[in-house]
Formats: C-alpha cells, structure tokens, sequence
C-alpha cells in the first residue's frame, strides 16, 4: 500500500500560488539511495491546465504530473516517472474514469473505476484545499476520494486544518482507518493569503525500477511565484 501511495504528497503543489501563474519550489529528500536528493520543482496554472514537474540538478526531468480541467473538476490526468518508463493517462467521462498506460504497446485501458463523490487528481487538490481553507481554519473536516493512477483506484481521503499564527497547517490522511497505518500522513502549510508554502510527506519521484518502485519522503518548500504559463494541451 505504501507504493500506491508514493505520488500523493508532492502531486498536491501545482495550484501554487493564489492568483498566480507559476511558482518554483525546492524538494529535499534526506538519505534517498544512501545520499541526499534535491529537486527543482516547476507548478504551474495556465487556464484550465495545472502541472507541476520535479528537475533534477543535472537538468533532467524526473517525474510530472497535469490535469485538465472542465466545467470545474479535472477531465484528463497524466503522470510521467522517467526512471519507471511509466506514462500514465485517466480520463473522466461522466462517472467513469479510465486509465491507460502509454507506455504499453498495447495501449489498451488498465483499470476503470466509477467516480462516486468528489474524486480528485493530482494538482487539482490544492486548488481544493486553497478553495476551502476557511472551513478548515473553522475547524471543519473535508472528506474526498483521490485517484491513484498507478494503483488503478481511488482512495479516501480526510483533510483537517490548524491555525499557526497566519498560517494554515492542513493534515491529510486515510478517511479508512484500516488504511490509515500504511498511508503517511502528508502536512501543507499555507500563507494568509492562500499560497502554499510548504509541503511535508510523500513526494512524487521515486527511486529503483518497475518491477520494485520505492517511495521517497521529505520536505518541499515553495518559493515566489512567476509567469510560466506557456504549455500546450495533455496529448
């Protein structure tokens, strides 16, 4: 359970800054592969579209996450882990999301599953989260279920808030208190005005192959925002 879980911690930052277009952050992962790890992170908000993508120091991209959005709620969803060849691609249709492999040769659907509720994906969450930081400040608790493209499902999820000072801390965790031992917990922490900052958990890159994946935990911070909103349309 712990691998499903791997991409749910740092797919969460690519609704960055309230108003913004784009925001650059910077992820360390201690002892990752017996030394540290750092990442450029890049997120983005152009329109519909939000993205983020996890740099290595020598220029490489890692991994990357992007949704699109219609009416509202996230139609299209992809996530790319260069070391894992992995291509993934979930598109939503009414209630049924389907999920692909692109890298597959024979690009038949993996997994289908019905939305039931508000299932959420990748960078739509803080969008989420920014959109409802009141009722977490009042103490109000948010229930949703979050894809987990490369488990072919769907998780619960539960979001509680805290005030620190101006700032808003948010924990999210298992809803399912059988899943819960086997989920890490993952803390954001957001600005005043809205904007995350920090993001605390599980993080989107992970080390080995296909075969055994292994997930990897530090600390992301954010940093200003900037005018990146430059990207074409998922394909």
């Amino acid at each position: 359970m712990r691998r499903g879980i791997a991409l749910l911690a740092a797919s969460l930052v690519a609704a960055p800054v309230a108003m913004a277009d784009g925001v650059r952050g910077e992820a360390l992962i201690r002892g990752g592969g017996g030394a540290d790890l750092r990442y450029t992170v890049v997120a983005t908000h152009c329109a519909d579209r939000l993205a983020t993508e996890w740099w290595r120091p020598d220029g490489s991209l890692a991994a990357s996450e992007e949704v699109e959005l219609t009416d509202g709620r996230w139609s299209r969803y992809r996530l790319r882990r260069a070391n894992l060849g992995q291509d993934l691609r979930a598109e939503r249709r009414g209630d049924i999301i389907t999920i692909t492999d692109a890298a597959a040769a024979s690009g038949r659907p993996t997994a289908r599953l019905t939305a039931r509720g508000t299932v959420l994906a990748g960078p739509e969450l803080v969008s989420f989260l920014q959109d409802r930081l009141e009722a977490l400040r009042a103490g109000r608790a948010l229930e949703f279920q979050y894809l987990l493209a490369d488990r072919g499902t769907a998780l619960g999820f539960i979001a509680r808030g805290r005030v620190q000072g101006a700032d808003t801390t948010v924990a999210l965790e298992a809803s399912s208190a059988w899943f819960r031992p086997f989920v890490p917990t993952t803390t954001f922490r957001f600005a005043a005005d809205g904007a995350l900052r920090e993001v605390v958990g599980r993080m989107l890159p992970v080390m080995g192959d296909p075969r055994s994946p292994k997930p990897l935990d530090g600390v992301l911070q954010m940093g200003a925002s900037q005018s990146t909103c430059n990207r074409k349309s998922l394909s």
